[in-house]
């Protein structure tokens, strides 16, 4: 018997009323259930931000310090007042941009004040003796102090003080590095954190009960926890981060309470969550929620009378919304993935640009130092250059990774490569997956860039971890491809394969794997660039790339790239030797300091006359006021001011045509559009004997400049 339509609707409009109620009961009680859990997490939640920025406030107060401490420590007193002004000038660069810090002060051992950040004069008649901090230094209990709160005696302002002692010429007690910080930066910040956090307070203070700040402020907030404060006992017990429920010593509220240490000093963040009004919150939800539900309720139960007329329209409808919903899911993926990757390029570029400019200070420092030391001391230079190709070598990687990195093909022996790359990818398989690297002996070179091959085979191991959650085995072999090998390109080649013994790749899968965007992981958990990365560095190598798999046995990805003339490696241009007598007049144009102070003494030990300018304006006008051009310009890309270095070196293009210019840039970017411009361009950091090379290249009569 077919079943009564009449009564399917009378039952379809019962369940339109009763199950909405059933749930939100449901709800209701999951919600006041809730209500236990959701403060531990708000606090704890809060508690790590908070956290996180107070150590990062202290950590960059710390570092700050440290570079001053470099520069004072093993001065004497009067050397120190001598330099006054200068000093004057570096705080108050350094504090320049740091709400933080309301002032950095130098105290001599006498306590009197040697230099400040807010007087160009430091006020000589000013006596620190009274300060706590100066008296811990001053008996050498040693690390840094950190201060109870005060009002400073100058501008009435709310601080805290970070302190550390430095020594003179003879390693005793010369005086004291004072950065005080503005409790009202924490205050502000807290402020925030708790906008959209009702009941929730945020506070920091001292070991010793002393409240720095707290918020919400109350009307008589005191100046420090009370002494039955459930926190300050355990503190006193030496906890140093601990989750509890008490009653608050300043505001007398039923709080959760939570928190944790900064560091090794004696400051805290703490937070609490006023549990009764989390409650009330939720109960007026609720009421709120029940008031607003019941029209919807009372709609959906006429309008379910002509819901069984329309299901078979209304199930179409969702079929076609469901396909159309999952392919905008997958353009709106992509589109994600390619501004994550453009912004990571972004970040990779400037982080890369002021790298590169520290790795080549260091480089030619060091090229330096070789000139001056013994042989003892060669080895430890030797190690210091070391660490700056693996350095660079990391910088590259990284701009590899972000689509950053101008390509640089060489000639590439696997034997040596190979075993090489097994540090960068096992951390990446984890301890479950055994990594295997095999090349056969007589494997000839490829020609390629090698950050973008160690990129391509770290995606396949990523690939291969995935592919094996339980574990298994992944293995990179290479070896000299025959010429009846599926996939095998013209002339004669070289097969890497990547082996994995993970869950397979159906057949309808597989030709879709190379393709762009195309992942089967679900959506966040992979781009789809991994294998089209890999699919382009063949391509662009002049080689292929093939898979296959079969489903529960494993894949096998094979790259085939042309193999190339000769039994090793071409040297690179950094072997060949050096010219220590260019016998060249040399303007450089350089902003950054540092870079500049290698540089020159680099240029001299070269046979270079030197003359350094910090902008393309002040190149110009040195330019201007001479009757005889130097031999080359050397200058920088990056510089401030309305004209950067290829600004500059247009210009001179135009204006003194037989002027040779050699730019330099940290951004690898710059450097293919740069030379597409018909100039001479070196990465930095570049050694010597490259810089040498160019140098005499550039500058070489009959040589036409850009």
């Amino acid at each position: 018997m077919k079943p009564d339509p009449l009564r399917s609707l009378k039952l379809l409009g019962a369940l339109s009323i009763a199950v909405p109620v059933f749930i939100y009961l449901i709800f209701g009680a999951y919600r006041f259930w809730e209500a236990s859990d959701v403060p531990e997490q708000r606090v704890n939640r809060s508690l790590r931000v908070a956290h996180e920025h107070a150590s990062k406030v202290v950590a960059s107060a710390e570092a700050m310090q440290d570079r001053l401490l470099d520069q004072l420590q093993g001065k004497s007193m009067a050397e120190l007042r001598q330099a006054q002004p200068r000093l004057h000038a570096l705080l108050a660069e350094r504090i320049r941009g740091q709400p933080q810090i309301q002032s950095i002060w130098i105290i001599g051992a006498d306590g009197h004040p040697i230099a400040t950040s807010r007087f160009p004069q430091a006020p000589p008649e000013l006596d620190f003796t009274d300060r706590p901090y100066f008296q811990a230094h001053r008996a050498g209990t040693g690390g840094r102090y950190v201060s109870a709160p005060f009002l400073t005696r100058t501008t009435r302002e709310r601080i805290m003080d970070l302190s550390v002692r430095f020594d003179g010429p003879d390693g005793k007690f010369a005086g004291v590095i004072n950065l005080s910080l503005l409790t009202k930066y924490f205050e502000d910040f807290y402020a925030d954190l708790v906008a959209d956090e009702p009941g929730l307070a945020v506070n920091l203070f001292r070991e010793s009960g002393e409240i720095y700040t707290r918020w919400p402020r109350l009307p008589n907030q005191p100046e420090r926890m009370g002494a039955s404060s459930p926190v300050l006992a355990k503190v006193a017990q030496g906890v140093p981060t601990a989750q509890l429920r008490g009653v608050s010593s300043t505001d007398g509220q039923d709080r959760l309470i939570a928190y944790r240490k900064i560091g090794d000093y004696p400051l805290y963040v703490g937070t609490g969550m006023n549990i009764s009004a989390m409650r009330a919150d939720i109960a007026k939800d609720l009421a709120v929620l029940f008031a607003l539900g019941v029209p919807p309720f009372a709609a959906l139960f006429f309008t379910s009378r002509f819901a069984l007329r329309r299901t078979r329209e209304s199930l179409e409808s969702a079929d076609e919304l469901e396909r159309e919903t999952h392919t905008r899911m997958r353009a709106e993926e992509a589109l994600r993935q390619a501004q994550k990757l453009e912004a990571l390029g972004r970040l990779t570029g400037g982080v890369a640009h002021d790298f590169n400019n520290a790795l080549m200070v260091i480089s030619n420092n060091a090229f330096l130092l070789r000139r001056h030391v013994s042989d003892a001391g060669g080895r430890q230079l030797d190690s210091i250059g070391r660490a700056v190709d693996s350095a660079t070598k990391l910088t590259r990687q990284l701009l590899a990774f972000s689509r950053r990195q101008v390509l640089v093909p060489e000639q590439v022996r696997l034997q040596d490569r190979l075993p090489e790359i097994k540090e960068l990818i096992a951390p990446v398989l984890g301890s479950q997956i055994r990594l295997g690297i095999d090349v056969a002996p007589d494997t000839r070179p490829i020609t390629i860039d090698l950050a973008e091959l160690d990129l391509a085979l770290l995606n396949l191991g990523i690939n291969a971890r995935d592919a094996m959650p339980g574990g298994g085995s992944f293995t990179i072999s290479a070896r000299n491809a025959r010429p009846d090998m599926p996939g095998t390109i013209a002339g004669e080649a070289v097969l890497i394969e990547a082996t994995d013994t993970g869950s397979g790749i159906d057949e309808a899968t597989l030709g879709k794997v190379f393709e762009p965007f195309y992942t089967t992981k679900p959506v966040g958990h992979g781009t789809g660039l991994g294998l089209s990365q890999v699919y382009g560095l063949c391509q662009r190598a002049g080689g292929a790339a093939t898979i296959r798999s079969v489903v529960g046995q494993g894949t096998t990805v094979s790259l085939y790239f042309p193999a190339a003339d000769g039994e090793s490696a071409a040297q690179p241009a950094s072997a060949q030797a050096v010219d220590r007598n260019l016998d060249k007049s040399v303007l450089l144009v350089e902003d950054n300091n540092d870079v500049a102070m290698g540089l020159i003494p680099l240029l001299e030990a070269l046979g270079c006359s030197v003359t350094r300018v910090d902008r393309a304006a002040g190149a110009l006008e040195w330019l201007a006021a001479r009757t005889a051009l130097p031999d080359l310009v050397l200058t920088d890309v990056v510089m401030p001011g309305e004209m950067n270095g290829l600004a500059l070196a247009r210009h001179l293009r135009d204006t003194h045509p037989n002027l040779p210019v050699l730019l330099m840039t940290g951004y690898a970017e710059q450097l293919d559009a740069i030379e597409k411009m018909g100039f001479e361009v070196l990465p930095k950091p570049c050694s010597a004997d490259v810089l040498s090379a160019a140098i005499a290249r550039v500058s070489a009569p009959g040589v036409r400049p850009a």
